[in-house]
């Protein structure tokens, strides 16, 4: 019997996040230069979008502008990934600092368009602020990653389709089994999946041990994954993995379960970015 028909997989690699550090893991890339180099691999591995965050000299997340200019110079050198530069951040921050390299014109950003408990606390995103996001987003022609860290966030982001703010169809990523907030299991995300308008797109982000079987469902289900270095940092039990091999694993997958993986030329075409 044939696989089902779906479109082309879509995967995402998050090298670097807001939390490890090189003391976690001597693979994690934490300099514009390693971004870069990470991103060469991964894209050759088969990765079609980045999503990266910066880091000051002594490894903390900030939102540098020079090191997302850096690093959006340096993929689009040597590479054809999307690149999706990250609002995120945890700490006190003005919103005109968290959307400012918008000016950038990266192919996406992030847009959280809802307020979480984290591992370390409350992530606070107004709605107010994620409107002026997602309007700041249309004028320079970026394309939003809604992520959707419950289920009423993915009715915030059909809200703001539905406005208007968002262009395109919509994309979601279902970021499951951080502590504190929605824990990885089959029937949430199947759940979660049931509400995206049949508009939209979607992919799935299993934080920790969740990052392999979330990705699997990912592909089963006809939605697309993340993986990297900022969900999970294990390849295996105790086997720290680098951002490559976690790609490379999701395209084995891939090709065993007979689902094509998109190119990033591919991926822009069926997320109708506007920005390259």
């Amino acid at each position: 019997m044939p696989a089902p028909q779906h479109d082309k997989l879509i995967i995402t690699v998050a090298p670097v996040g807001s939390y490890a550090t090189t003391a976690d893991t001597p693979h994690l890339p934490v300099t514009p230069e390693a971004i870069i180099e990470n991103g060469i691999a991964c894209w050759e591995a088969g990765a079609s979008i980045l999503h990266y965050h910066a880091r000051d000299k002594d490894q903390k997340p900030c939102l540098d502008y020079d090191f997302f200019a850096k690093v959006l110079e340096g993929l689009r050198k040597h590479t054809r990934l999307i690149v999706q530069i990250s609002t995120g951040f945890r700490s006190p921050a003005h919103r005109d600092d968290r959307i400012r390299a918008v000016d950038l014109r990266p192919d996406m950003m992030s847009l959280n368009v809802g307020s979480v408990n984290l591992p370390k606390g409350p992530y606070m995103n107004d709605p107010i602020d994620v409107e002026y996001y997602a309007g700041k987003m249309i004028e320079y022609g970026v394309k939003p990653e809604i992520e959707c860290f419950d289920l009423s966030h993915i009715h915030a982001g059909i809200n703001l389709w539905k406005k208007g703010l968002i262009k395109g169809p919509p994309w979601f990523d279902m970021v499951m089994n951080i502590k504190n907030a929605l824990p990885y299991h089959p029937r949430h995300l199947m759940h979660m999946v049931d509400t995206v308008p049949a508009e939209g797109m979607w992919s799935v982000i299993g934080v920790g041990p969740a990052q392999l079987p979330a990705s699997t469902m990912g592909i089963v289900m006809g939605g697309h994954c993340r993986v990297g270095l900022e969900d999970n940092l294990f390849y295996a039990y105790k086997q720290l993995a680098t951002n490559a091999q976690l790609v490379e694993r999701v395209v084995r997958l891939a090709k065993e379960l007979q689902r094509e993986v998109a190119t990033p030329d591919e991926a822009r075409a069926m997320l109708k970015i506007e920005n390259s």
